[in-house]
């Protein structure tokens, strides 16, 4: 705010705070009610459309690994009654299926199985497995995830 604005408030505040108390209000309130005046100038002042900024807010990374994907997937793995939701198991899925592929397994084919079971274990397995229906213990899901947090080797078969 330009200084001329700022005295034009200030002189308006005095103005309509002794125009309320002529009229009858209590001091206090008529106080009160002036001040209402220079809220009113300061809120104008910074109204949105006042002065645009140089550039704009920056757009939120939404890539992998950003924080709503984590965010996501904490509330994916929230359990109801030990077990967790198929949000969680398509992620956990999701990210087996990326791990796996680096070496050459692929969860889709039947014939990987058992390779793929050496690499993560069967319980591990019944939790990411695409013919699985049935909702996973959240301790299952954990083991599934530290399983495919090592690195993983393919067994020769």
């Amino acid at each position: 705010m330009k200084i001329g604005r700022v005295i034009a408030v200030c002189l308006l505040t005095i103005a309509f705070g002794a125009l309320l108390w002529l009229l009858g209000l209590a001091p206090s309130f008529a106080v009160a009610f002036g001040l209402l005046v220079p809220v009113i100038a300061l809120l104008w002042a910074c109204r949105a459309d006042n002065d645009s900024a140089p550039w704009g807010p920056a757009e939120p990374y939404r890539g992998v690994g950003a924080r709503q994907d984590i965010s996501r997937l904490a509330w994916a793995l929230r359990s109801t009654q030990g077990r967790v939701g198929d949000t969680a198991r398509k992620r956990v899925r999701a990210l087996a299926a990326h791990r796996l592929e680096r070496i050459g397994l692929h969860l889709d084919e039947p014939a990987d199985e058992p390779a793929i079971i050496a690499a993560i274990s069967e319980r591990a397995f019944a939790v990411v497995a695409p013919s699985s229906l049935t909702r996973c213990d959240r301790t299952d899901v954990d083991v599934a995830l530290s399983r495919l947090s090592e690195p993983l080797k393919k067994e020769s078969q």
